[in-house]
């Protein structure tokens, strides 16, 4: 896709009292097998804009929806047509922070053409190990791609920091989702973060995995080469289901337990900012 060509987009909304502009962009440049926006990040779903047109919409939720901020969601794989439609929001009047909403599989080049238009990096540290990433979010390397991308994107903007009424303005927060016996890998993560990017750094360590996508799904037999013999009747029965179910070891939800030893891995090591539910019982903007 070209700079100034179209973006794919498939939902533009906000949320919460005076909450987040959240724009959704389809075609992830992961594939996660447990992603909670399948429908969104696995498939073209939406419609396209140009830049200028995206940037029309930012003016929408901002003068119309009068939100806190415009968050992008998902979009490593179009940063230079997002960063033609800041620039285009700016001249018509986008006076919001930039929230880049990530999942740290980045490139240090597009980071390099957000910096001084991204007021707060929303980035994700999904999995440590390589085999972890290759199985489950189809991706070599993605750990040392995601120490790289927040280091820049510390760099950039530095510790989340709020307006006197504790609206978000500027930094980092990075987000954990806690896996199904990933703890360990858990642990490593916010040891690192604590150890390399900054003990004030602002972390959600998330439990609100669940299984999704292609997780739990049956297996499904595998077709006979062309020049195997076949009986011709089979041809036309559906395949038969085998045992076991595809991705089953991530097949359930997170344990308090598992949750527990995260968190408590990350105060050890020093971090001490976390996301935590709303005391008021409603939501934290």
């Amino acid at each position: 896709m070209l700079p100034g060509r179209g973006l794919k987009l498939t939902r533009i909304f906000a949320t919460g009292h005076n909450g987040s502009g959240s724009v959704f962009f389809s075609g992830c440049n992961l594939r996660c097998v447990f992603c909670q926006n399948y429908d969104i990040a696995h498939q073209r779903n939406g419609f396209s804009l140009t830049a200028e047109e995206l940037a029309e919409w930012y003016m929408k939720l901002q003068d119309v929806g009068k939100v806190h901020n415009i968050n992008l969601v998902t979009p490593e794989h179009v940063v230079p047509q997002v960063v033609l439609s800041i620039l285009h929001a700016r001249e018509l009047g986008l006076n919001l922070p930039i929230v880049y909403n990530t999942s740290s599989f980045d490139s240090l080049q597009s980071l390099e053409l957000l910096d001084g238009l991204v007021d707060i990096y929303l980035p994700d540290f999904k999995v440590w190990s390589d085999s972890t990433s290759k199985r489950l979010l189809k991706a070599d390397n993605y750990a040392a791609v995601a120490m790289e991308s927040i280091k820049a994107m510390h760099d950039q903007v530095g510790d989340l920091c709020f307006t006197p009424d504790g609206i978000a303005k500027k930094g980092v927060l990075v987000r954990h989702l806690v896996m199904p016996g990933k703890e360990n890998e858990g642990r490593e993560i916010v040891k690192w973060l604590a150890d390399n990017v900054s003990k004030d750094l602002f972390v959600h360590v998330m439990e609100q995995y669940h299984p999704r996508a292609h997780v739990g799904k049956a297996n499904r037999s595998v077709a006979p080469r062309p020049d195997s013999p076949v009986d011709p009747t089979e041809l036309q029965a559906p395949l038969k289901v085998t045992k076991p179910l595809r991705y089953e070891e991530i097949n359930r939800p997170v344990s308090h337990s598992e949750v527990a030893s995260i968190r408590q891995a990350a105060e050890l090591a020093g971090l001490w900012r976390f996301v935590d539910a709303a005391e008021h019982g409603g939501f934290n903007i």
